[in-house]
């Protein structure tokens, strides 16, 4: 069993009764008053038994089924000491969306709010005069207790930036003063927790998703970390921060512009479109790798290659502007932008002229149709050339 005990003793009335919050926490995690009613709602309907002692006085949560007009509900019931269970006003029903970690969250958080701490138990407890406890028996509880640092963070910050606490971990959830109260849409690479005032909806979740967003954009623009900064302007598309908007989140740091610079050269491809856009408005510079002169033995690579290209059907000599450069980036070999084929000189040390073939397909691609890399279309584009060159080379159509 998890026992919450907290020093003070709760007045039962505040259980049974909506619309009653008083917390004795000077900066209370929540204000709502129906939450423990929510929690004890959707613990009984899970099967879960739920057990509150104030002071020395015991109060049972059960369930007692009633009928209104013709259709059924279990209403919660409350058992004070030895009395009768006695209907309380609310049925399981309430909380009907809630999920059992929910109903710990909101447990933890009124523990919290009250200086108390939760701890796991293999005997009942007896009651204490002038404090509170909440005992919750139930597997699926415990198992929640056990990673609870999923829900309510336990652990020191890695970084802040202004109200933003960062976490050096990977996290899919957003926290509120330690307390987790949205998903993010894509996975990040850190965990992040503001601790400035948000708005919460009654059932502890973020009002609005858009200042959670700007919250997170907000506190890696003015990061002065160097090494975080660099990770989160080049996380892959397929995170958080890969498409993380900067654009209404004021000046950015002395450290962000530099860091974006930076990036510019050595790792452009991954480079944030926003951080991107915010780095050219603040510094008013474009886009501009190091360019390179080929040599004898480069041109003939590129003309064979441009020649290949041309024989298979893609017409891209002279279709747009051609740049070689020094480096676009680790792992980056072509980009297309600006109406503009960039080529990494690394492409003429990895696979001669079949490998800058296949590179300026693929930026041509980009340029001439706005595909973007690992999409369906270009997918399907890729797959019916290939079935075209192969009725070329049979000397029929399929």
């Amino acid at each position: 069993m998890i026992v919450f005990e907290n020093p003070g003793e709760i007045d039962i009335r505040s259980i049974s009764t909506f619309g009653v919050s008083v917390k004795e926490g000077a900066n209370p995690i929540g204000f709502f008053g129906t939450g423990l009613k929510y929690a004890i709602a959707v613990l009984l309907r899970t099967g879960h038994r739920i057990t509150v002692m104030s002071g020395l006085t015991v109060v049972n949560f059960g369930i007692e089924m009633s009928e209104v007009r013709g259709q059924k509900f279990d209403f919660v019931t409350m058992k004070i000491d030895d009395a009768a269970p006695v209907a309380i006003g609310f049925t399981t029903e309430l909380g009907k969306q809630w999920e059992v970690w929910m109903a710990y969250r909101e447990i933890a958080c009124n523990c919290k709010d009250e200086n108390g701490e939760g701890r796991h138990e293999h005997y009942m407890v007896d009651p204490e005069a002038g404090k509170t406890m909440l005992i919750v028996q139930g597997d699926e509880f415990e198992s929640i207790f056990a990673t609870s640092h999923k829900f309510i963070l336990e652990d020191q910050p890695w970084l802040t930036s202004g109200t933003l606490e960062i976490r050096n971990r990977p996290s899919s959830e957003f926290f509120y003063r330690g307390v987790r109260v949205s998903d993010l849409r894509m996975r990040g690479l850190y965990c992040y927790c503001e601790q400035a005032k948000m708005e919460l909806t009654e059932d502890r979740t973020i009002k609005s998703e858009w200042e959670m967003y700007w919250r997170i954009a907000n506190g890696i623009l003015h990061s002065t970390d160097k090494q975080f900064l660099r990770a989160v302007v080049t996380a892959p598309e397929d995170t958080m921060e890969g498409r993380l908007d900067y654009g209404s989140s004021g000046e950015p740091s002395l450290e962000f512009l530099e860091v974006v610079g930076l990036c510019m050269a050595d790792r452009s491809m991954k480079l944030n479109a926003s951080a991107l856009k915010v780095w050219q408005d603040a510094t008013k510079k474009e886009f501009s790798p190091r360019q390179i002169s080929l040599t004898s033995v480069q041109q003939k690579s590129m003309d064979k290659a441009l020649d290949f290209c041309e024989r298979i059907g893609f017409t891209i000599r002279d279709a747009y502007p051609i740049h070689v450069v020094e480096s676009l980036g680790e792992g980056c070999l072509g980009l297309a932008k600006d109406e503009t084929i960039f080529i990494a000189e690394r492409v003429f040390h990895l696979g001669g002229a079949k490998q800058l073939a296949s590179t300026l397909i693929e930026e041509y691609l980009h340029l001439r149709h706005g595909w973007k890399d690992m999409t369906r279309e270009l997918q399907s584009f890729l797959f019916d050339k290939l079935v075209s060159i192969g009725e070329e080379l049979v000397g029929e159509p399929l």
